[in-house]
């Protein structure tokens, strides 16, 4: 490892040898991924690819567990393909991007989250391989020459000379091992000329279904055996409060027993939701739905005895004589059997006269759905609360008598059935899946080379109202996008579990491996950032170059950070967030056409498309492009001031058939930097006034747009006074005489023009004589 090998050097032989011996046998008895050499501090060990071999990587669960403390990459030994890749900030991990190893370097060094609850349906698990002649058609390959200033640390071709990379059946790129590149002269391009023998790294994945359904089952499996109850617990504290009940009465004047203890049941996640703000909100797909594990502990009393006496009395005569005998008073209880079951899952609230309960699916899922046709519950967008009932049902046999040498024995035997019920609640906001109420605008304002989107929002964006998550502009060749500020966290919400039984109790840590005994419970919880604009593939081929900036926005409402667990490393949740009834930005790009085809489509978290109609008719969502209107800025009806300032004059803007354009703001600038606005009348027309005999006026164009309206381009003026008679004066020097003239502005260019012929002349004389010398 290379922080180890760095780490000896220096030291002696014999000291070295004592150091990877030990080292050695910690990586073979560790029994988690962290190991300790002396002097080193902790080193994660994660493994690499190996060309043609699967290999599984455990912990890469942690995705699911960004409140866990990051570690330094420093710290993280790994020796295969992007070992240089370890992202300084949150990483949007998207829907299977990451190989296995990345995924598990991403979640040990950073935080990672989601955008779309609907689409992140996987975690990469195991490395992959497939022959190169295996991949689909529509497979691009990408030759990346090798050369010192590659930041590109994938595997080499076998002459050294390329990296190759092909797009996996997500449309992402994946290294080739064991490629031999050859040019083809014909299509003029390089190929691999060993499909059938390099290999392409894919990955194995396990669904977020198959995560949800694994702990919630691991921590119900033995919620029928009595003799045990795993209590999940986050930093000391029960996760699901714990209860104890079905009470029984005892025999011989004992108090009531409770026969069930520490039941518990929880809700883990809901389908298509996030926590935010205290709460789920929960959008769905649009089946609602959550994952409801459960457990319990049943005892029966100890037994009892207690001695006790009899008197017997017996006449001998006329005498009659009492005698008193010890007897035993005793009960034995038996625990028959126990059962746990949830027998109801209800969103309710006050005064909702729907279908509230919920159906069961499998052990621990349940369904928003009716039982026999199999339809979507409704529910009206609101405040609700989801409650799982547990009721735990205990059999206990009762034995009971007297035991004597002298006095009466009997006994009895009866069975007493006993029932405890515990409830869990959770808030739920209910939203629409489609976010109805929302419309969005989007202005494409067509330029060469310089293009602009105003996007205009109606609605609440807010995560519990009608939130989008991305708007995607296509104009031809360029792609842009628009990304919301919503992030949502993987957030485990135990770090251990306690398993109780007669015999004490045990502690074990909860883990994120694959299939394993006990996993982190988790939930994702929601962030927020802010609203950003991007080209995202500058590295494709078919990608026009360009960038993005923003010109303006108008704020709609701002939102506070929304309060994440420690350990959490996301700055911009910390920021206040604004979300926008307008945001204007530039698109600059090597393209220089218009008239381009312009489509647009959008999306919200919940993973529903943003195409539908609102409530009111309208569509919600719409897309105009039109061209920039050319304006044309000019000066009139000058009156020069003698003094040299209060000259006076009008600015006139038009477009460029000559039409006044109103209402329009216009920025002036003396030559002093000293700068006003005015704004242009019903006729185009705004006087000013200014001192010197410069002056700089500029009209930025327009920023906000509306339907139907021009978009209108800006212009600049640069006006200058003309000059005053001079009267010409002998001057005793040279130099008195260019100062005073370069005085005046108009002799100075002057000069400069004369200058610049002055120049050429003398050039072109030069290259004159060399032509006849030759």
């Amino acid at each position: 490892m290379k922080a180890t090998a760095n780490a000896f050097r220096g030291w002696s032989h014999g000291f070295r040898i004592l150091v990877t011996v030990l080292l050695a046998t910690s990586l073979v008895i560790a029994p988690v991924t962290v190991v300790y050499a002396a002097g080193i501090g902790p080193i994660y060990d994660i493994p690499s690819p190996e060309p043609g071999v699967d290999n599984t990587y455990d912990e890469t669960y942690r995705v699911l567990a960004n409140n866990d403390v990051d570690v330094d990459p420093a710290d993280v030994s790994y020796t295969g393909y992007f070992e240089n890749d370890y992202p300084a900030y949150p990483v949007d991990l998207g829907r299977a991007t990451l190989s296995p190893s990345q995924s598990l370097r991403y979640s040990t060094t950073s935080d990672v989250y989601i955008t779309d609850l609907s689409d992140y349906n996987a975690i990469p698990i195991q490395d992959e391989w497939k022959p190169y002649s295996s991949m689909p058609f529509y497979t691009e390959t990408q030759f990346i020459n090798v050369h010192e200033k590659n930041t590109y640390d994938g595997p080499k071709s076998n002459d050294g000379e390329w990296f190759v990379r092909a797009t996996n059946q997500y449309g992402e790129w994946r290294p080739v091992y064991n490629a031999d590149v050859k040019w083809d002269p014909d299509a003029e391009e390089l190929y691999v000329s060993n499909p059938d023998d390099a290999l392409v790294h894919q990955a194995k994945h396990e669904s977020i279904i198959s995560r949800n359904l694994h702990a919630a089952e691991q921590y119900t499996k033995y919620a029928q055996d009595s003799d045990r109850i795993a209590i999940p617990k986050m930093n000391g504290r029960e996760l699901y409060p714990t209860s104890s009940g079905a009470s029984m009465s005892r025999k011989w004047g004992q108090s009531d027993f409770n026969t069930v203890r520490e039941s518990w049941v929880g809700i883990n996640d809901l389908f298509g939701g996030a926590w935010y703000r205290d709460r789920y909100v929960s959008g769905s797909t649009p089946t609602r739905g959550a994952y409801v594990p459960y457990d319990h502990r049943a005892v029966a009393p100890a037994d009892f005895s207690r001695s006790a006496t009899c008197t017997r009395s017996h006449t001998h005569g006329n005498s009659t004589h009492s005698h008193t005998y010890p007897k035993t008073e005793w009960a034995e209880y038996d625990l028959l059997n126990s059962t746990a079951n949830v027998t109801s899952v209800r969103l309710d609230r006050p005064g909702f006269t729907g279908e509230s309960e919920w159906n069961r699916f499998g052990k621990v899922t349940w369904i928003a759905i009716e039982s026999i046709s199999s339809k979507n519950l409704e529910y009206p967008r609101g405040e609700y609360t989801l409650t799982a009932t547990l009721e735990v049902t205990s059999e206990v046999e009762t034995r009971w008598g007297v035991t004597s040498s002298k006095c009466s024995e009997w006994s009895r035997t009866s069975v007493s059935t006993n029932t405890h019920t515990t409830k869990y609640s959770v808030p739920v906001t209910i939203t629409d899946w489609d976010s109805p109420n929302l419309e969005i605008d989007v202005a494409h304002i067509d330029g060469a080379g310089h293009d602009r989107l105003a996007v205009r929002w109606k609605g609440n964006q807010d995560f519990p109202s009608d939130p989008w998550r991305r708007i995607s502009v296509n104009i031809d060749n360029k792609t842009i996008h628009l990304t919301s500020p919503w992030r949502f966290y993987g957030i485990s919400r135990n770090d251990e579990v306690e398993v109780l039984t007669g015999g004490g109790s045990t502690s074990h840590n909860a883990t994120h491996t694959h299939n394993d005994r006990w996993p982190a419970i988790y939930r994702y919880e929601t962030g927020v950032a802010n609203v950003t604009a991007a080209f995202p593939q500058k590295g494709e081929d078919n990608q026009v170059w360009g960038y993005t900036k923003t010109v303006d926005s108008q704020v709609s409402t701002t939102l506070p950070g929304a309060p994440l667990p420690a350990n959490v490393n996301d700055p911009d949740n910390d920021q206040p967030t604004d979300l926008y009834t307008h945001h204007v930005i530039d698109v600059r790009s090597s393209d220089l056409d218009t008239g381009e085809a312009v489509t647009v489509d959008a999306s919200n978290p919940f993973g529903a498309p943003l195409d539908g109609k609102t409530v009111s008719g309208e569509d919600q969502l719409e897309v105009y492009s039109q061209p920039y209107e050319s304006t044309v800025l000019q000066m009139t009806d000058v009156n020069v001031s003698s003094t040299g300032a209060d000259h006076d004059g009008v600015l006139v803007l038009t477009d460029t058939d000559g039409n006044s354009i109103k209402n329009k703001e216009i920025t002036v600038t003396q030559d002093d930097g000293t700068t006003s606005t005015v704004t242009t009348d019903n006729n185009g027309r705004a006087k000013i006034a200014w001192d010197g005999s410069v002056l700089r006026a500029r009209y930025d164009g327009d920023v906000f747009w509306s339907p139907g309206d021009p978009y209108y381009k800006g212009d600049r003026l640069l006006y200058i006074l003309p000059p005053s008679p001079l009267d010409f004066e002998a001057v005793g020097a040279v130099g008195e005489y260019i100062s005073a003239s370069i005085s005046n502005v108009l002799i100075f260019v002057e000069w400069l023009a004369l200058g610049i012929f002055a120049v050429w002349w003398v050039r072109m004389r030069r290259r004159t004589s060399k032509g006849k010398s030759g």
